[in-house]
């Protein structure tokens, strides 16, 4: 994971939380967790998360379907 990618995902997942500057984070070693959105995101940004490098922690496999109520994060 580059800054960059980091960012891009950060920015992708901002609107879809009701209080964007309010949205949680967590790390733990190389690892930043953002919590849940208030809401799901669309099926293209989604895919445009999984290709910068996010990832949901719970959902196994790189095909595992999108969850909404799950969290995502990346390794840095």
């Amino acid at each position: 994971m580059n800054l960059a990618n980091f960012r891009a995902g950060l920015d992708i997942l901002a609107p879809y939380f009701d209080k964007p500057d309010g949205c949680h984070l967590g790390a733990e070693h190389d690892q930043i967790y953002v919590f849940a959105t208030d809401r799901p995101l669309t099926e293209t940004d989604v895919q445009r998360l999984r290709d910068l490098g996010w990832f949901q922690p719970e959902q196994e496999g790189e095909d595992a379907p999108y969850d909404p109520a799950e969290a995502w994060s990346c390794f840095v």
